[in-house]
């Protein structure tokens, strides 16, 4: 435990009520499509900084603790997000063209293109997601609140989902990506500062510069995983469905990438230098703990900003787009009822992410099986792109085979999982793809 001083508290607090009056804000007045998807008016900036909002979280401490197992090739997640955004770009634009302003949810693509069938599986993947980031980030933020408290994890956990209830409750979509913008500005001022006074004057070992320290199975792992993100993460998904239009979606995408590029090389500044530092300390733990012995006296607070900020800005947008999701792909109201169930879902979906996170307590090995699961959905959603014209049949074959192969996988190494899961996923929903389509062949 670490006692915070005086103005750190103040800093953190300030922080905290900025979002609550953001959500009150933005909840008054509010139509319902404003809580649906922001009466789909985002311009290039907003969906820049939501973009890159949502994705950031706990990626902070789950890098730094990475680069603690492999170095700098863990680096190799950020090339691939980055290169992911990019080969994104031209099929995020002909979704917004042909979403003709009535997709909602990811799984809306697959039910309008391709059959009813086909959007329950990646509408069930996608709740799977989007509550496996949310205990992730609930993991996070709590180890956070943990370390500077002293206070128990269930507590910390608690608050942590109370203070995103009041005002996403309140806000909805809209809240989310008003807070998103906020916060993530925020971030990347914090973070520059941070990583100039954290790496001025180390020394760190050319060793540790080397992209390819890791094993090739965990390298092309992690690039998998940065490229397919996108394909396969409903909230971008609705970034994209809340842009103003095209030119404003392709500004806020190319934006995203290029932020997210200077973000990935300050953080693996910090990371590298902390590990320089404190080689033998927790991963899990390891930004906490080179913000707290590292930092001049008096910027700590900011320190716990910028965390609290980045695990936040994900929280929120996971917790909506899971309640969301299950609300808009299973039930057909019309927008009141469906706010009003959103809402319900939202505290119910908090509640059960914040039990979870108590009972699973680790940040590696969650972040492994969830992002793998990512390529079962990401896989098809290409296949759709590629060949606009795929049969319904091979589209589910592929969901059902990347489904096996990541369970029975994921059975055989529960107690030393790798990113070579993200490999096995690819592998088993090609595989199921390849099997589909011979079946579709001969069932015309």
């Amino acid at each position: 435990m670490v006692n915070l001083s005086n103005l750190d508290f103040i800093l953190v607090f300030v922080y905290f009520a900025i979002l609550l009056i953001v959500g009150y804000f933005t909840s008054r007045e509010q139509k319902d499509e404003d809580y649906l998807i922001a009466e789909r008016k985002l311009g290039s900036l907003s969906t820049m900084a939501t973009i890159n909002a949502s994705k950031t979280g706990s990626i902070l401490m789950i890098f730094v603790a990475l680069v603690y197992l492999w170095g700098f090739s863990a680096l190799w997640y950020f090339i691939g997000m980055i290169l992911g955004i990019l080969i994104f770009l031209p099929f995020a634009l002909r979704l917004k063209e042909n979403s003709q302003q009535r997709f909602y949810t990811l799984a809306d693509y697959f039910k309008y293109n391709y059959g009813k069938r086909s959007a329950i599986f990646a509408s069930l993947l996608s709740i799977f997601m989007m509550f496996g980031f949310l205990v992730i980030n609930l993991i996070a933020g709590t180890k956070i609140f943990i370390f500077f408290t002293g206070w128990p994890f269930w507590l910390c956990s608690i608050i942590m989902v109370f203070i995103v209830l009041l005002y996403l409750l309140m806000g909805g979509f809209k809240a989310v990506v008003k807070t998103d913008i906020i916060q993530y500005f925020a971030m990347i001022f914090i973070l520059g500062m941070l990583a100039l006074l954290l790496f001025n004057g180390s020394l760190i070992p050319a060793s540790e510069w080397n992209f390819f320290n890791a094993d090739i199975g965990t390298m092309v792992g992690f690039f998998l995983a940065g490229i397919l993100f996108p394909f396969a993460m409903p909230e971008l998904w609705q970034r994209v469905y809340s842009s103003k239009n095209k030119s404003t979606l392709k500004k806020g995408l190319l934006m995203s990438a290029f932020v997210y590029a200077i973000f990935a090389f300050l953080l693996g500044l910090i990371a590298l230098t902390i590990k320089a530092n404190f080689p033998g300390i927790d991963p899990d733990l390891a930004l906490i703990q080179g913000f707290v012995n590292l930092l001049p006296q008096g910027l700590l607070g900011l320190s716990v900003v910028l965390l609290f900020a980045a695990v936040m800005s994900s929280l929120d947008t996971y917790i909506y787009t899971g309640a969301s999701t299950i609300i808009q792909d299973f039930f057909d109201w019309d927008k009141r009822k469906t706010v009003k169930n959103i809402r319900k879902v939202i505290f119910l979906l908090s509640i059960f992410g914040a039990l979870i996170a108590i009972l699973l307590q680790s940040l590696i090995l969650g972040s492994y099986i969830f992002v793998a699961s990512l390529v079962i959905l990401a896989v098809p959603v290409i296949a759709t792109w590629i060949k606009k014209d795929i049969k319904e049949r091979t589209l589910i074959f592929g969901f059902i085979v990347g489904i096996i192969g990541f369970v029975i996988f994921l059975i055989m190494t529960i107690k030393e999982v790798t990113p070579v899961l993200v490999i096995v996923s690819l592998v088993s929903t090609l595989m199921g793809l390849i099997i589909g389509g011979v079946v579709s062949v001969f069932r015309k």
